[in-house]
């Protein structure tokens, strides 16, 4: 089975070098480089496949990644020795595959390939997913506008104690107080 393409492809098409991903999941650059050639710890892996919005192309998201191949194994008829046969590993690897996966990249990959699981990797739909940074919009919707009559009543009622400058959030050409 071949290294992992999707991820030097999605790092370069997001403008990444290998030095901006090692930083992102605090690793040396030679681990990246190691990751992209389908060698390293699955654990690390985890983390430059969430840095990256990539998923396992075997696992729908939230499924449980491990579990799926322990059906596909039982699925294919085989035990866990004959599968650590065909994958050139052993039996307490493959346990630790379906318990946790646990273990390292290369023999994810000859697992695998023994299950005839084509994809490792695949791009996450991440429409909707949520976090930090809001959707984008039209600039005037970020307008903020106090209304005329309540800008009126909160200046009027408190208007005995003001004291230096008023601080309008809606102040601006949006504002309809602006002298702009």
């Amino acid at each position: 089975m071949s290294a992992l393409p999707l991820i030097a492809q999605t790092r370069r098409s997001r403008g990444m070098t290998q030095a901006d991903l090692a930083q992102i999941i605090q690793v040396s650059i030679p681990t990246v480089r190691a990751l992209e050639r389908g060698e390293g710890s699955l654990r690390l892996m985890g983390r430059a496949m969430q840095a990256l919005d990539l998923g396992w192309g075997w696992v729908r998201q939230g499924e449980d990644a491990a579990a799926l191949l322990a059906a596909r194994r039982r699925e294919k008829g085989l035990t866990q020795a004959a599968l650590a046969q065909r994958a050139g590993c052993s039996r307490p690897t493959i346990i630790a595959l379906e318990r946790n996966l646990s273990g390292s990249v290369s023999i994810l990959l000859s697992v695998l390939a023994a299950l005839e699981l084509r994809r490792a990797l695949r791009t996450l739909d991440i429409r909707g997913k949520g976090g930090l940074i809001p959707a984008t919009n039209a600039p005037m919707r970020d307008l903020v506008m106090t209304p005329a009559p309540l800008a009126g009543a909160i200046i009027a009622h408190y208007t005995d104690r003001f004291d230096g400058r008023i601080l309008d959030p809606a102040r601006g050409q949006a504002s309809p107080y602006c002298k702009c």
